[in-house]
C-alpha cells in the first residue's frame, strides 16, 4: 500500500481533500490529519475491519477502546445511554473543543468500540478540518492520536510517515501543530469529575 499525501490549508480545506478524505473513511479506510489537538488517524465506527486495524497501527489490545468524535449533540445523545444534568454543565463549558467525556454506551454503539465497564469515549471537536471530514462522512469517527501506545504524539506529517508510511491509506498535511497536547478524558457521574488522562483542558468542581 502506498499511503498518498495531500497539502492543506486546515483553516480553509479546499472541498477536494475532505471529499477525498471521507471516501477512504466510507470505504474502509483509514486516514490521517491534524486536528484540534495533534494528528490524528480516523475510521468509521461501522467498519469493524478498520477498527481491528486501527488497533494494530496503535498496537492496542481490543480492552482499551478509542475515543469517538461526532459533529454535533444529536449523535452524542443517540451513542450515549444517559446524558445527565451535570454532563450538560461540563458540555456547556467546553464543547467543542478538547475534552473527552466517558459515558455509558447506548445500543446505538458498536461493541467493538464499548469498554469492559460498558462505556464510550466521546468529543466534539473545535476543528474546521476535522468537522469538515465528519460532516462530509456523516458519521462519528473513531478518532486515535497517530502514535504507537506509549510513544508522543505526533506533530508534524514527517512523524506520522516515519512511523506509518505504507500502513494507512490518506495522509492530510497541514503543517506542524505548534501547541500539541491530547484531550483531557474525564468520567462524570453523580457525585464526582474523576480526570482519566491530563490534557489540554483543566477542570474545576462541577456543581451537582
Amino acid at each position: 500500500m502506498k499511503t498518498r499525501r495531500l497539502s492543506l490549508d486546515r483553516q480553509l480545506p479546499g472541498w477536494g481533500a475532505v471529499s477525498a478524505a471521507s471516501g477512504v473513511i466510507d470505504t474502509g479506510g483509514i486516514v490521517c490529519f491534524p486536528t484540534d489537538t495533534v494528528y490524528g488517524f480516523a475510521a468509521s465506527i461501522y467498519c469493524r475491519q478498520a477498527i481491528e486495524r486501527l488497533r494494530k497501527l496503535k498496537r492496542r489490545s481490543r480492552s482499551e477502546p478509542f475515543v469517538v468524535i461526532a459533529s454535533d449533540m444529536d449523535i452524542v445523545e443517540e451513542m450515549a445511554e444517559v446524558v445527565t444534568a451535570r454532563h450538560r454543565r461540563v458540555i456547556e463549558a467546553h464543547w467543542p473543543g478538547p475534552l473527552t467525556i466517558v459515558f455509558r454506551a447506548s445500543p446505538m454503539v458498536p461493541d467493538y468500540l464499548i469498554g469492559p465497564d460498558g462505556t464510550v469515549a466521546l468529543r466534539i471537536p473545535d476543528d474546521v478540518l476535522t468537522q469538515s471530514i465528519l460532516r462530509a462522512c456523516g458519521m462519528p469517527l473513531a478518532a486515535p492520536s497517530a502514535n504507537v501506545r506509549g510513544q508522543r504524539p505526533a506533530v508534524r506529517p514527517e512523524d506520522v510517515l516515519r512511523e506509518f508510511d505504507g500502513k494507512f491509506e490518506m495522509l492530510l498535511d497541514g503543517g506542524r501543530i505548534d501547541s500539541p497536547e491530547p484531550s483531557t478524558i474525564v468520567l462524570v457521574n453523580q457525585r464526582n469529575l474523576t480526570v482519566l488522562r491530563k490534557g489540554r483542558v483543566t477542570l474545576g468542581r462541577v456543581p451537582s
